[in-house]
């Protein structure tokens, strides 16, 4: 498959997937509401942090050693599963038998029948994410989207039948069953588990892994501060937000798919660089873009589309969406940190971030609320996207076309003031200037992007 073609059949499969998730929330608040609402988020959030655990960062190792002449990738990818799964079964069974402690430690405790199910829903979803990158590694876009279509699908399904009677708990048997539907559409996509490269996956996913913890303490932990120190309505109304930041910012992540397998094939030649470097701002542009129609359209929406209760959260989506624009940035201006096979810099980065976050979380928040947090996760993520790009570009330097992202964030940050100062009409203005301007920036790069694509 061609990558124009690869990249639409991630982004139909990811808007379909997602949206699905998103056309239920309606009657989900309903069901559930705010309260309850929160305390599902809680189990969201520890689904989140879990997953670093178990992951063990190794589809990131995958991709990043898939492509490296010395490795056969076939061992590499045997060889990550067999790590996943002693690193994911031996956590899993210890969380499972101390599942009593974790429901007293989480907020809002959420009943033993709940945790168990998350608990055996994360562990086979954990295992399916080797097969997922070995698909994304053969471009085999289709059937990944096969079973990401699968498995929402069959959840939505489930959650309307089981949700209305059950609350969370039907939620949590939905997603049980919807993972064992999709684990099994990729049985045929299971390589052989074998001890293979075990010192190299170890050594870069401990770094990936103790990166992702800290990255998760930068922008996840907030919503357990949420929760403790304001309650859980507070916490229902900023996820709600959050979900709306990231859903949006999911029309960038069929790029991703294809490009972060892809991109460390382009850093050998001088002109191979030059491409990598574009193709990181064009993902920051398009980022901008998705942002700007965000705080557009998106808290007019929410206010028609959720129950009376939830209205709050269209208040704070679009500064949560700068927060996103500025994460997205951090991701795709930092090939530098992800060429190191022992992911030193990544680790110091965060390391950072997370002290910041822990400052923000324990001293803003308690004394200044969720407005202050809100101002300080922009920071933290504008913190976070400097020192990926200072550190990346010292490790490898790449020739980024920086005006157009700078011109970009000043229509975003012209943007946010219409916004507050509730002046619709400069909005669409803004917007509307905004994708003119990256349309323009992309002119007359197809042959370019033709020419260097053929390599792939």
């Amino acid at each position: 498959m061609t990558a124009p073609v690869t990249m639409a059949t991630y982004a139909l499969g990811l808007i379909i997937s997602k949206l699905i998730g998103l056309l239920l929330q309606p009657w989900v608040t309903q069901w559930l509401g705010i309260h309850e609402y929160g305390q599902l988020d809680v189990l969201v959030i520890l689904v989140t942090s879990l997953s670093i655990i178990l992951t063990f960062g190794l589809p990131d190792a995958i991709s990043r050693f898939a492509h490296n002449k010395e490795i056969n990738q076939v061992d590499l990818i045997a060889g990550a599963l067999w790590l996943m799964i002693c690193i994911s079964g031996i956590t899993t069974i210890l969380l499972w038998m101390n599942v009593g402690t974790l429901q007293q430690w989480l907020p809002g405790e959420p009943s033993l029948f709940s945790l168990r199910c998350l608990l055996f829903n994360l562990f086979l979803n954990t295992l399916c994410t080797v097969p997922l990158t070995k698909l994304r590694l053969e471009n085999k876009a289709p059937k990944f989207v096969m079973a990401l279509l699968t498995f929402s699908l069959s959840q939505a399904l489930l959650i309307l039948l089981l949700t209305p009677r059950l609350g969370i708990d039907g939620i949590m048997i939905a997603g049980v069953i919807a993972q064992l539907i999709q684990f099994l559409s990729l049985i045929t996509s299971f390589p052989a588990p074998r001890q293979q490269h075990f010192r190299l996956l170890l050594r870069y996913g401990g770094a990936i892994t103790t990166a992702g913890i800290l990255a998760f303490i930068t922008l996840g932990a907030e919503r357990w501060a949420i929760a403790e120190v304001l309650n859980l309505n507070e916490l229902a109304t900023y996820a709600i937000a959050m979900q709306w930041a990231i859903a949006a910012s999911l029309l960038l992540e069929p790029f991703g798919l294809w490009w972060f397998p892809q991109r460390f094939r382009f850093i050998d030649t001088e002109n191979e660089q030059r491409y990598a470097a574009l193709m990181g701002v064009t993902a920051c542009q398009l980022s901008s873009v998705i942002t700007a129609c965000v705080i557009t359209i998106g808290p007019s929406f929410l206010t028609l589309w959720l129950p009376e209760e939830f209205h709050k959260s269209a208040n704070i989506l679009p500064i949560l969406a700068v927060m996103m624009m500025f994460k997205h940035a951090s991701t795709y201006l930092n090939m530098g940190c992800y060429q190191q096979e022992n992911g030193k810099s990544v680790l110091q980065i965060n390391v950072i971030s997370a002290l910041a976050a822990l400052v923000i979380i324990f001293g803003v928040l308690p004394n200044w609320g969720l407005p202050a947090l809100l101002a300080g996760g922009v920071y933290l993520q504008l913190l976070r996207l400097s020192l990926f790009y200072i550190w990346s570009q010292r490790l490898l330097p790449l020739p980024y076309p920086h005006g157009r992202l700078v011109i970009c964030y000043l229509f975003v940050l012209s943007l946010t003031i219409a916004h507050f100062i509730s002046h619709p009409t400069l909005k669409y203005i803004i917007t509307i200037s905004l994708i003119i301007y990256c349309l323009w920036s992309w002119r007359d790069k197809s042959r370019y992007h033709t020419k260097m694509l053929r390599r792939l």
